[in-house]
């Protein structure tokens, strides 16, 4: 009896670690925020120009219609803290845009 007791624990705490697992993958792309956008970058080049990408983070996360920030975003990723298309689209999108 006990076998079957320590079978169906672990069964529901194998099942609950996956539904745990899956709510944490899921997380960041339900909450989007200019400061996960920041979080990205500095995760991605630490010596990065901080000021120029978080303003970069601050417009991408602002709501506004596309294509204004969106390309305002990417534009002062790539042109003024000279990060990568891809790295600022992703950035850029993580801000929430």
């Amino acid at each position: 009896m006990t076998g079957s007791i320590r079978t169906r624990l672990a069964a529901a705490l194998g099942t609950l670690a996956l539904a745990a697992g899956g709510a944490v993958i899921a997380a960041p792309a339900a909450h989007a925020t200019p400061a996960s956008c920041a979080n990205y970058l500095a995760g991605s080049n630490p010596a990065r120009n901080t000021s120029v990408g978080d303003l970069a983070c601050a417009v991408g996360g602002l709501g506004l219609p596309k294509p204004g920030p969106g390309t305002l975003c990417n534009a002062l990723l790539t042109k003024a803290a000279a990060i990568s298309a891809t790295r600022s689209d992703s950035a850029c999108t993580m801000a929430g845009n």
